[in-house]
């Protein structure tokens, strides 16, 4: 009785469903076509929203996509200039290590050479107020002479070697600086550009979550308009069956109800017949029958828990 009670409800509004709009009603009957008239409305006001919704989802998804690969893109230029900045340093490095080595040399061999040229001025003096002067003392002075004029271009050597070398330690260490200079920059590009793209991703995963939720809720409302609409579409199909009007599309829709309501007068019958049959019987037979069949229920079902494996 309760499925073939479930199968009419749902064949007579079935048949609400296929006829609500073909027929003229009484004025009850016509209140829930009313009804279902302010249900579609609704309906239709909340889909065209719901509508309006997803296409706004699908251009903010588009505009997070697009804000997303611009910014891939700029990453990588900006990681690829970085790379390219840090190529030549260990060859730079190299070069101030070579070149710093030299200057140790350039102070020390200046000091030495002053103090050799002291010495032989003082020698060179020397010589020169000594009486009675030979072949010898002039070829030693004319030595100390050329070594005087050796150490003062030594030492020009020096100095000027001294000045190119402090001249391009000084350039190599300003293009160092400059590359950690333009790291620094880019450095702070990338954490800017970072924040940038963080911070405008964040706003728009907030507003396509806001219009999802919001989506999701017209669409429960949808549904729950869907289900209000059966309870009208059951009257409908009733009074349709009632008064014997088919749907002019779906026929069969009324032939399915007189099926089902002439199966649950069937049935009807059967449980009359059977409440007949059941008070004619002995009662204390029906009790002794009822006692016996829940004992051995009762022992079955203790046969089966006493079958089941324990832990």
């Amino acid at each position: 009785m309760l499925l073939a009670r479930r199968d009419l409800t749902k064949a007579e509004t079935a048949l609400g469903l296929l006829g609500w709009q073909q027929a003229e009603f009484d004025p009850q009957t016509q209140a829930e076509v009313d009804k279902i008239n302010a249900y579609e409305r609704e309906q239709s006001r909340l889909t065209n929203e719901s509508a309006g919704l997803a296409k706004e989802l699908r251009e903010l998804r588009v505009e997070r996509e697009a804000a997303r690969k611009e910014f891939q893109e700029r990453r990588r230029a900006l990681a690829a200039e970085r790379a390219g900045i840090g190529l030549n340093h260990p060859a730079i490095e190299k070069q101030l290590a070579e070149k710093r080595k030299t200057e140790p040399a350039f102070e020390r061999r200046v000091p030495e050479l002053d103090r050799e040229l002291r010495q032989i001025n003082r020698l060179y003096n020397q010589l020169l107020g000594a009486e009675n002067p030979n072949g010898q003392r002039k070829a030693e002075l004319t030595r100390l002479r050329e070594r005087m004029v050796s150490i003062a271009n030594e030492k020009a050597d020096l100095r000027n070697q001294h000045l190119r070398t402090v001249s391009e330690i000084r350039a190599l260490e300003s293009e160092m600086e400059r590359d950690r200079k333009t790291l620094a920059a880019l450095e702070k590009q990338s954490r800017e550009l970072q924040a940038q793209f963080d911070a405008a991703d964040a706003r728009l995963a907030g507003e396509i979550r806001t219009r999802e939720r919001e989506k999701t809720r017209i669409e429960k409302e949808i549904n729950a308009i869907e289900t209000a609409k059966v309870n009208p579409y059951l009257q409908i199909g009733r009074v349709l069956a009632d008064s014997d009007v088919a749907p002019m599309n779906q026929p069969g829709a009324l032939d399915k109800v007189k099926r089902l309501r002439g199966r649950l007068v069937e049935l009807n019958h059967l449980v009359s017949l059977s409440f007949e049959a059941s008070s004619l019987e002995d009662r204390e037979t029906v009790r002794l029958s009822i006692l016996l069949w829940g004992i051995i229920t009762f022992i079955a079902l203790l046969l089966i828990l006493a079958a089941i494996p324990r832990a």
